[in-house]
């Protein structure tokens, strides 16, 4: 049923796109209509792989992570959405809005499951819970503690950059 509420806009409101690019773990681009949208995918977060502000942001409260722990987990995620996903395929996703970078928000599905939860589920992301309405946060924060408990993705060898990360979106 959560799973349900979670996929109905995909499934009734999507559009499809060709997979040209993945930005790193939270950032894809699809070709649509001859267009180029670069989706922010809504839901969850990904460590940066990149050293920008964003990064120094998520580490400033935390001790003993480096940006260069950062940015290493955020190579990780980006190779975990890689492997879930495959350039020049075509997927179904559904767009939100647009966020204050003017990217799309996204929910993007895959063949038996939705990306945003898989990335969570695999242990490369954590719940962006800013936005989201109460049954959402209690899907991913369910997905997230799974992950967690089960030490896969990042939990297993990056728990503290994982965690960090986890921290600064409550």
């Amino acid at each position: 049923m959560k799973l349900l509420v979670i996929l109905l806009p995909v499934l009734l409101f999507s559009d499809i796109g060709v997979l040209i690019k993945v930005v790193d773990g939270d950032t894809l681009y699809f070709k649509t209509d001859n267009k180029k949208v670069k989706c922010r995918i809504e839901y969850i977060d990904t460590p940066e792989s990149r050293d920008n502000k964003k990064n120094k942001r998520d580490i400033s409260n935390y001790r003993g992570i480096t940006a260069k722990d950062m940015t290493s987990a955020g190579k990780s995620a980006t190779r975990a959405a890689k492997r879930l996903l495959t350039l020049k395929k075509q997927y179904s996703y559904s767009v939100s809005g647009k966020d204050r970078y003017s990217r799309s928000i996204c929910v993007v599905k895959l063949e038996n499951s939705i990306f945003n939860a898989q990335m969570i589920s695999n242990g490369y992301a954590v719940p962006y819970r800013q936005y989201m309405n109460s049954l959402e946060l209690k899907y991913y924060n369910f997905l997230l503690e799974k992950a967690r408990e089960s030490r896969v993705g990042l939990w297993r060898n990056r728990y503290d950059v994982i965690q960090c990360l986890n921290d600064s979106r409550r």
